[in-house]
């Protein structure tokens, strides 16, 4: 692994700044579902894109078009559930996937400003 991967130069750290975000985010998301909407379909959707965020970051090394299947799945939920939160709240949750969706793009975006995939 080179010292931009690992994280020597710092590059690897600015290429996830954002995902960062979206993970806060998310785990912020869940929080809220929890304490103000326990039904089965808002914790699921609530839950699932930790899920996936995880599992496209295992297959990202070595299987690159399962990590790019995974991230499509992802970011169509994340839309999703941007939309879905919105109109049927608690209110945090609308704004918290917008984040999501917004920090999600700019992940994407900074990975061919540094230059690390």
């Amino acid at each position: 692994m080179g010292g931009a991967a690992a994280g020597g130069d710092g590059r690897f750290f600015l290429a996830h700044l954002f995902f960062l975000v979206v993970f806060i985010a998310l785990v912020w998301a869940l929080v809220v579902v929890l304490l103000h909407r326990r039904e089965r379909a808002a914790v699921l959707l609530a839950v699932v894109p930790l899920v996936l965020i995880f599992t496209t970051a295992f297959l990202a090394p070595r299987h690159p078009m399962g990590h790019q299947l995974v991230n499509v799945v992802y970011d169509g939920l994340l839309i999703f559930n941007a939309w879905f939160f919105w109109t049927r709240g608690p209110s945090p949750l609308g704004w918290l996937y917008l984040v999501a969706v917004i920090g999600t793009a700019l992940d994407f975006a900074m990975h061919f400003v540094v230059k690390i995939a």
